[in-house]
């Protein structure tokens, strides 16, 4: 068994918390013990607490704070884990320095997002000082860590994954009434990387928009007022519905007939995973990590990012040809089952973190001898 503590500083659930959580379960399934410092009251303290995780409410503002150094270290020294794993990177400075004081035997660190990192030897030396691993979720964010100056061997890629059992197949096209329309759907938190501007934009392209189709956007954020002038601005007010956030969101996902993401940048997108379980076609941005996920043409279609003709024809495209559209879905659950189930990711994890264990454990064994 192996204890760890996790550390997230967010305030809200995005897709990295989501990833984190079924992460955390895996493991306590496992046998594994898991302590998680977050944010008070967040969704991820209310979701963590009923399976089993030992939940440490702390306030982390700053990417080092004393303050926050303290909290951390009471934390660590009341849980001694063997593994101190950082989700976000605001905590990893302040984190790092604590477990100086209550020692642990390994320090990983997440990146699930597709950023480049700041080029100044301060981030340099908070993803490289005393970190024993990175974990990056995408080959895209593998290499854009490279391309940040972190050496390759200490960046290992772990893919998200996805529980298939919660998804049931799709055995053949949604069954249409004369003047039914076909739901084109997304699910993203309303922040400007996810370019959702472009969507309505490409709606507004699409002649038979008004008669044959209909965009439920699932989220809020920072983006959302905007987007809704964009939509009263292009007319398409009776087209758009913003149904808002959802702590879970595998319904509306499942109501979609296919799945449409435009980001801007994009890691591994838990998003369009939900979509291709649930048999979708996925229309997306060739951005990030979104490769990895989406074979064109075979799964769905990528199209540039910031184009929205190129989004309108793809989107036309599909619902010209719903038994191709129906294919695509399926192949993308193919897909899903064969490369990015939630079982691989929990066993590549364990698997990582216990060669971490023994390798920290050699190297002790060394320095005593």
């Amino acid at each position: 068994m192996i204890s760890f503590l996790f550390v997230d500083a967010e305030r809200v659930w995005r897709g990295g918390q989501d990833q984190l959580l079924t992460l955390l379960h895996g493991l306590i399934l496992r046998g594994h013990a898991i302590h998680l410092i977050c944010h008070p009251g967040t969704l991820l303290e209310k979701r963590a607490r009923p399976i089993g995780v030992r939940v440490h409410p702390v306030v982390i503002r700053f990417q080092f704070g004393l303050l926050a150094m303290l909290r951390i270290a009471r934390v660590l020294w009341h849980c001694r884990p063997d593994i101190l794993a950082f989700n976000t990177p605001r905590p990893i400075l302040a984190g790092n320095v604590a477990s100086r004081f209550v020692p642990v035997r390994a320090r990983i660190v997440f990146r699930r997002v597709n950023f480049p990192l700041r080029n100044n030897p301060i981030t340099r030396f908070q993803y490289t000082w005393g970190i024993d691993c990175i974990v990056a979720i995408s080959e895209s964010i593998h290499r854009q860590l490279v391309v940040g100056g972190i050496p390759p061997s200490l960046i290992r890629t772990i893919y998200e994954g996805i529980d298939m059992s919660l998804y049931p197949r799709r055995t053949g096209p949604t069954p249409r009434q004369a003047g039914d329309r076909v739901v084109v759907g997304t699910v993203a938190h309303l922040s400007p990387e996810k370019g959702l501007q472009f969507l309505v934009e490409a709606a507004a392209m699409i002649p038979s928009v008004q008669s044959r189709l209909k965009f439920v956007i699932v989220g809020d954020g920072q983006c959302r007022s905007e987007l809704q002038c964009l939509v009263r601005d292009r007319g398409l007010s009776e087209c758009f519905n913003f149904a808002g956030f959802q702590d879970r969101t595998v319904q509306s996902t499942r109501s979609f007939d296919m799945f449409v993401l435009p980001s801007l940048s994009e890691g591994l997108s838990s998003a369009i995973l939900t979509a291709m379980a649930c048999s979708l076609p996925v229309i997306a941005t060739n951005v990030g990590g979104i490769p990895e996920l989406v074979k064109h043409g075979i799964t769905g279609l990528l199209v540039p990012p910031a184009d929205p003709l190129s989004l309108a024809q793809a989107i036309q495209q599909l619902l010209d040809d719903p038994e191709a559209a129906f294919r695509m879905g399926v192949q993308g659950r193919k897909r899903a089952e064969e490369h990015f189930t939630l079982q691989r990711k929990i066993q590549e994890t364990e698997q990582l973190c216990y060669s971490l264990l023994r390798t920290a454990k050699k190297v002790s064994t060394e320095t005593h001898a």
